[in-house]
């Protein structure tokens, strides 16, 4: 590689005229001109002559900096995707969180397209499939110089989805980021800053989302593991719930509780009704916004069903003994709000039932008003709207 550096010095400083009125669309990168370089030193019948060499390496300008995608893949970055293609909406979100301008976004999944209340501005952008069953023929149409998968949700398909694409379209880079796991959220944040260009936004976007989750174990450090809140938190299904490794039982503890069902074995399990009057929790969430409890959300402003459903859930046979039922501390919480980059305002939403002696100050609904307003720029009121209920 230094004897290419040095071959590039060099044609440089013989070059007759470097082009001063480049732009950025006519740069080059340097994967690009090390595969130039070795093709002119190669010498063959295809290889490019001295004069093509010299105009690439006028035009090369150094990697604004590298970032390592939630794949473990290392990206250098030369300048911000002019034109890109999002396969998921986590990302989506995510690159509105940091102000990148929608116009770049050339291409949209189908399932972030349904959904245009939230994601207004794409009502015109063109729908590509999903990860599950890609168009192809549409994604290399629309001439993408960047396309964002999904880093471990159907890692199988999308990785499947990053082989074609590069296979295909010449010098796209495929970027893995899945944008609602807690643990590495903060880190895809500032990575996708750093791809747009948009390090300061990101910065503060990170300290926003990073400062909210910090309150909770901070002020929750004296509280012995087994003076925790105990609580049952059940999917949308009847009885479904979350064991020991489900995001389920990460988010509990984020929250500074303790999952009464971190035992059983199987990831998701559906339990035995009866199981939740042995384990007598204290503090009951139970998510709404799919299946049979689909009310309220972004996408169905319909919530007239949800002290229903709240009713339904608190007269289930034998859950009137129930402490969490005597005590009002039975709650319904949207998914919207729960899984996604809003994960987190879930979280605060569960630390303040779980301890609202511990945290009176903080308000979950103006935490989620703020992120709305200031980082996604929705024009959404909250008091129209249901997202936890009581």
């Amino acid at each position: 590689m230094k004897q290419i550096a040095l071959l590039i010095c060099l044609l440089l400083l013989i070059a007759p005229a470097i082009a001063a009125g480049t732009d950025g669309d006519g740069q080059v990168s340097e994967d690009h001109l090390v595969a130039l370089v070795l093709a002119f030193l190669s010498g063959g019948p295809d290889a490019p002559d001295l004069a093509a060499v010299q105009d690439a390496a006028a035009a090369y300008r150094p990697a604004a900096g590298t970032i390592t995608d939630s794949s473990g893949r290392t990206h250098a970055i030369d300048a911000a995707p002019s034109r890109i293609v999002v396969m998921n909406g986590e990302t989506l979100e995510t690159l509105r969180s940091l102000g990148v301008d929608h116009t770049v976004i050339v291409g949209i999944d189908k399932y972030s397209a349904d959904r245009p209340s939230f994601f207004p501005e794409y009502a015109e952008t063109p729908v590509i499939g999903s990860i599950w069953s890609p168009d192809y023929e549409a994604i290399v149409s629309l001439r993408p110089d960047a396309v964002f998968l999904y880093a471990t949700t159907s890692k199988d398909a999308c990785d499947e989805i990053q082989k074609k694409l590069e296979g295909t379209i010449p010098g796209v880079q495929v970027f893995r980021f899945d944008c609602y796991h807690p643990g590495t959220y903060a880190s895809e944040i500032r990575a996708l800053g750093t791809i747009f260009d948009r390090k300061a936004e990101a910065a503060a976007f990170a300290s926003f989302y990073t400062g909210t989750l910090d309150r909770i174990p901070a002020r929750l450090s004296g509280v012995a593991e087994a003076d925790r809140t105990r609580v049952y938190l059940e999917n949308w299904k009847d009885y479904k719930t979350g064991s020991s490794g489900s995001g389920y039982e990460e988010k509990i503890r984020m929250a500074g509780g303790r999952n009464v069902f971190s035992a059983l074995p199987t990831e998701y399990p559906e339990i035995d009704p009866e199981a939740v009057i042995g384990a007598s929790p204290d503090v009951i969430v139970k998510l709404i916004g799919a299946g049979s409890y689909d009310a309220g959300g972004y996408d169905n402003t319909d919530v007239g069903m949800i002290p229903e459903y709240y009713t339904r859930l608190t007269e289930r046979p034998g859950w009137k003994a129930l402490s969490a039922v005597k005590n009002g501390n039975v709650h319904l919480l949207h998914n919207d709000i729960f899984g996604g980059p809003e994960h987190f305002i879930g979280v605060v939403y569960m630390a303040k039932w779980c301890y609202p002696e511990v945290f009176p100050d903080i308000d979950p609904a103006q935490i989620h008003q703020v992120y709305l307003t200031d980082y996604q720029r929705l024009a959404i009121d909250l008091a129209d709207e249901i997202f936890a209920y009581p």
